[in-house]
């Protein structure tokens, strides 16, 4: 092959890589609008049957300042109970949780369907929990502060305009006060993974 041929190959090959990358990109100026929704249920047995369960919604909308990254905001909202079979007076409220902030998401396609994608967040949040200080009496505390995560994923295009995505868990931070408690903040970092935390989602893409 002479050097003429030789340049011309890659000239060809570069063009052709350009092409697939333009190809699979969300392009800038792209509007997103979605949403995540998931359900958990555990369930234990020490001598009497104790099920917790767990829903999660997530609506979100969001703004391609660049190809493949867009920066927008969100909502997460949580609801879980736990009841006891033999005592189910006893059952508490359920608990529920809130969250809302911006966030900062960022996508690697590797074909025209498929791709990962990675979504930092963070914003205010507000919690209740109800609990027993002993068998007959419960307590309901409120905590509310910041948080701050990040959650990598897997998105599915079936459609150009449409993608699925599914994560199965987030690393992040959060910074609470407590209520009733007049002086107590909590701080915790760390993991959170596994099938319990599954949470698929769904996003329309217009200007794809």
């Amino acid at each position: 092959m002479n050097l003429k041929n030789a340049l011309l190959l890659l000239t060809l090959l570069a063009g052709t890589t350009s092409l697939a990358q333009a190809q699979t990109a969300i392009p800038a100026g792209t509007t997103s609008l979605g949403g995540s929704i998931g359900y958990s249920r555990h369930t234990e047995s020490q001598g009497q049957d104790v099920v917790t369960s767990q829903f999660r919604v997530a609506p979100s909308a969001g703004f391609f300042v660049a190809d493949n990254l867009a920066v927008g905001i969100n909502l997460n909202y949580s609801a879980g109970r736990t009841t006891i079979s033999n005592y189910p007076e006893n059952n508490l409220d359920a608990a529920t949780s809130l969250r809302v902030g911006p966030y900062v998401q960022y996508y690697k396609m590797l074909s025209e369907q498929f791709g990962f994608l990675g979504t930092l967040g963070a914003g205010y949040q507000r919690s209740f929990t109800p609990t027993y200080t002993d068998p007959v009496t419960s307590l309901n505390v409120t905590r509310s502060g910041y948080y701050a995560s990040l959650t990598p994923g897997v998105v599915f295009f079936p459609v150009p305009k449409f993608g699925i995505s599914a994560s199965v868990g987030y690393l992040g931070y959060d910074h609470v006060n407590v209520q009733p408690s007049a002086s107590q903040t909590v701080s915790n970092f760390g993991a959170s993974f596994g099938l319990d935390q599954l949470t698929f989602g769904g996003t329309f893409y217009f200007g794809r």
